[in-house]
């Protein structure tokens, strides 16, 4: 487990860092709203499993949250039926969530705003799920085609999220945190005016088109 301060790390670093420092893996293809906009978060996941347009299994959860924990809300198929609103999403903001992804939808867009409790979510509507079944707590679910288990790693942002497996977690993050060292070197060096081609060793490879627009000048 990360500490807390490692954690913040891994919000402070972002999506795409992290990404990119884990090899290209875990990112989750689909589209997530973000509820409010510009929130950022990461954590260890506890995966929930719904049956289908069901939400007994999130009730379920509020009782089995920890403290620093994702709740990862999904179906065996995402559907705009909501799995969360807020009064569940007030309880896992009790409970100590620090954030809420749902492969699924959810309602009271504008109370969850204000909750400031982050979300993210496949779809928003008032379509409310019936509470009859639980497929488990805990147990590994499928979002986007990523495998979530419990304890993998979630770091959540504008640009989408991304899922570190629990045994590369420690590796990832020093990883990351060398990649970020590096492009804020890269950063500095641009900003005096020294371009990517050049500091990447790209110029002979895009030659031809830098002459083309080149003569396009020149035919001005």
């Amino acid at each position: 487990m990360l500490t807390p301060e490692e954690v913040l790390e891994l919000v402070r670093l972002g999506t795409a860092t992290v990404y990119e420092a884990g090899g290209r893996e875990g990112l989750l293809e689909a589209s997530f709203l973000r509820l409010p906009e510009g929130a950022k978060a990461a954590g260890p996941a506890f995966p929930v499993l719904c049956a289908q347009g069901d939400n007994l299994a999130v009730h379920a959860a509020m009782a089995a949250l920890r403290p620093g924990e994702v709740l990862v809300v999904a179906m065996p198929q995402p559907e705009p039926v909501a799995l969360v609103g807020e009064l569940l999403a007030t309880q896992a903001k009790t409970q100590g969530a620090v954030a809420l992804l749902v492969d699924g939808a959810v309602r009271d867009a504008d109370a969850l705003k204000s909750l400031c409790l982050p979300v993210w979510a496949r779809f928003l509507s008032p379509k409310g799920a019936r509470r009859e079944t639980v497929l488990g707590l805990g147990r590994p679910v499928r979002v986007a085609g990523v495998e979530v288990r419990l304890g993998d790693y979630l770091v959540l942002d504008g640009d989408g999220v991304v899922v570190v497996r629990r045994e590369r977690i420690r590796e990832v993050l020093q990883k990351a945190k060398e990649r970020a060292g590096r492009e804020e070197a890269l950063r500095e060096r641009f900003a005096q005016g020294e371009v990517s081609i050049d500091l990447y060793g790209l110029r002979e490879r895009v030659a031809a088109v830098l002459a083309e627009a080149e003569k396009w000048r020149e035919a001005l």
